[in-house]
């Protein structure tokens, strides 16, 4: 049971490995990768602002919205410590790599809501 739906907003991180990425070659990757539900509590839902130069790491970067259901647990009371839970799962879950997870809106499910994101 799901007691809250959090939007989040972060940079994921792909390993291109050798040679120069371009900018369609970035989006075909980050699309087919993440474009889609992940797992039942998490969906990214739009990607944009791709990176198509490597970093130092030889990774390229795209922006993407998240979200994230939040179980219910009968010992919290505070949107705040939902939204929390919400960004340790993206965390766990993508590769951040060590980026910032921002909360952009967040609302409880009023009733609870009992399935998560269809695969």
């Amino acid at each position: 049971m799901y007691a809250c739906k959090v939007v989040c907003h972060t940079t994921l991180y792909v390993d291109y490995g050798k040679g120069e990425p371009d900018l369609s070659t970035t989006q075909e990757i980050f699309t087919s990768r993440f474009l889609k539900t992940i797992t039942p509590v998490l969906r990214v839902t739009h990607l944009h602002n791709y990176k198509h130069w490597k970093n130092k790491y030889n990774e390229i970067a795209a922006s993407a919205i998240v979200e994230v259901l939040v179980s219910y647990d009968q010992r919290i009371h505070y949107i705040a410590d939902y939204e929390s839970l919400a960004c340790r799962t993206v965390r766990r879950l993508l590769p951040t790599e060590g980026a910032a997870v921002q909360v952009t809106t967040s609302e409880w499910l009023t009733p609870p809501r009992l399935k998560g994101f269809l695969l």
